[in-house]
């Protein structure tokens, strides 16, 4: 069997873009000439990749199986190339950085910042809780800066703890009260980014699991508080005038513990180092 890293890249382009015509473009390929390496691979590997029966193609399960083999093929490409980039300039072709939205996105363009004039691309992606590290596996990223620890083991470096307090508009009923319960927080909605984790051992983790409002980032969590949508946790760098504490029986400050991660296999370059020091000054 002989299957090049050109049908590999075709059968990539296909299960990313969706159709012939996207994944086509995307390698600046003709249809005809994706379409003769898809039906090459399938000859090298005597294996049904495609359903062609509906009115898109779909993946076999075989199909699905060897994308994850071609896959690793072209990871096994980029390290590579990357090896032979760092080893002529010390500056790896790009670097990929995954954060967690809770860590200040000011911190992220210091660190870049710190970058300028250098070589390398940078590729920045946020998520939020386990999100992040499914983003740092899907993007194939160099490093993940997360509160959670990561399921798989990784070199890590620890950052700035981040300290966040239990707020509602100042105007709030919460906001008043000079001793708030955990059955008086569950009389008005609580606030969550996508949702939360048991990890993070918040006080009001009894009543995460049935808050109905989950808001996409912090800075949109935050204007709903001010807008007296509910209450809910923030960073001390959102802070705002408007903003009270709620006095938590249970609780209203928690600190998170940030990590920069990488993975143990793989060489971090000039760049990534460049990166991770930024961050941990």
């Amino acid at each position: 069997m002989h299957v090049t890293l050109d049908q590999a890249r075709a059968l990539d382009a296909l299960a990313r873009h969706g159709t012939l015509a996207k994944a086509a473009a995307s390698l600046g390929k003709q249809h005809s000439a994706l379409v003769y390496s898809l039906k090459q691979l399938e000859l090298q590997t005597d294996l049904a990749l495609l359903d062609r029966t509906g009115y898109r193609i779909r993946f076999t399960s075989a199909g699905e199986r060897v994308l994850g083999e071609c896959r690793k093929m072209l990871h096994a490409e980029e390290n590579l190339e990357r090896t032979c980039r760092a080893i002529k300039t010390g500056w790896e072709p790009r670097v990929r950085v995954v954060f967690d939205g809770i860590f200040p996105v000011t911190a992220i363009l210091s660190a870049i910042k710190a970058m300028n004039r250098v070589p390398t691309q940078v590729e920045v992606f946020a998520d939020f809780l386990d999100g992040v590290e499914r983003a740092f596996v899907a993007h194939d990223a160099d490093l993940m800066i997360s509160v959670l620890a990561p399921k798989e083991s990784l070199e890590r470096r620890r950052l700035s703890p981040l300290v966040a307090h239990l707020v509602a508009h100042r105007d709030h009923p919460l906001a008043k009260q000079r001793r708030v319960t955990e059955r008086d927080l569950a009389e008005y909605p609580l606030l969550t980014v996508r949702g939360s984790d048991p990890r993070l051992a918040l006080p009001t983790a009894r009543l995460e699991r049935a808050a109905t409002m989950r808001l996409n980032d912090f800075h949109t969590k935050r204007e709903a508080i001010l807008a007296g949508l509910g209450y809910g946790w923030l960073p001390e760098y959102l802070a705002s005038p408007k903003l009270a504490r709620i006095r938590f029986s249970g609780g209203s400050r928690h600190v998170f513990e940030p990590h920069v991660f990488w993975r143990e296999e793989r060489d971090l370059g000039r760049a990534a180092k460049l990166v991770v020091d930024s961050l941990g000054r």
